[in-house]
């Protein structure tokens, strides 16, 4: 990350910052309030992130955010549709509007190296789509929301330190993926692979059970790992009873 200053100013209220949706930018009238509980939802989880690091609200100048809402129907259905369908569903779900290139560039640029954060915001949001499809299958969770995550960069005054988080309302747990091969298949897809994910679950991992009935963009999380082995930077995830937050800690900037 390169060293920028930056001021300390007032900084956006946590309501400020564009809100773009991934299917089309326009809503139906009946799926206004979805819209409304799901920005809701995202800034009451940052509010209990804050609490976790005892920070007060006051004490930061929000510099840059945005939030992305997943406004396709098919997630109110997720429970009822196998796991190939829910496969198809996600490739077209994990494309994001266009307009999110424009919207991460400027985040990234406030926050000193746009190529870096883009790179680093694609993991986080990925990993929070498999949160939505683990909510949306075992919760039933958007019945009358909608998925969604929101991208703050924000500065803490008190210990002048630059934060990067991507707040999801997926699971509020760590979802466990199944492994998968260097062909891309998971091991469950065949039945020496899924011996293989069996033995190094009972005897290595021992993480929890793989929910084979949901379907997941893949990865174990090595997006993740590479931020601290490639980028050397920081990072924590938070998890709360109604989502997630991914926490990068940036380089001090005084």
């Amino acid at each position: 990350m390169q060293s920028v200053a930056i001021a300390p100013k007032a900084g956006l209220s946590l309501k400020e910052g564009p809100v773009t949706y991934q299917s089309e930018d326009s809503l139906l009238d009946e799926d206004r309030l979805k819209k409304d509980l799901t920005l809701s939802e995202l800034n009451h989880l940052f509010k209990l992130y804050l609490g976790k690091r005892n920070t007060r609200l006051e004490d930061i100048s929000i510099l840059a955010q945005f939030s992305v809402i997943f406004n396709d129907p098919r997630f109110a259905e997720w429970h009822e549709m196998d796991r190939s369908a829910q496969d198809l569903a996600l490739t077209e779900l994990v494309r994001l509007p266009q307009i999110y290139d424009e919207l991460i560039a400027k985040v990234g640029t406030i926050a000193g190296d746009a190529q870096i954060i883009k790179s680093v915001v694609k993991d986080a949001y990925q990993n929070a789509i498999d949160s939505f499809s683990h909510a949306a299958f075992m919760q039933r969770k958007y019945q009358n929301m909608f998925p969604g995550f929101k991208v703050i960069l924000f500065l803490d005054q008190i210990n002048h330190k630059l934060n990067l988080i991507v707040v999801d309302n997926g699971f509020g747990e760590k979802v466990i993926k199944p492994k998968k091969s260097h062909t891309g298949q998971t091991y469950d897809d065949d039945i020496f692979m899924r011996l293989i994910d069996w033995l190094f679950r009972s005897f290595v991992d021992k993480k929890g059970e793989v929910e084979r009935r949901i379907a997941y963009t893949g990865g174990q999380g090595l997006g993740l790992k590479k931020i601290g082995i490639e980028l050397r930077l920081d990072y924590d995830l938070h998890f709360f009873s109604t989502g997630a937050v991914f926490d990068l800690k940036l380089k001090s900037y005084f």
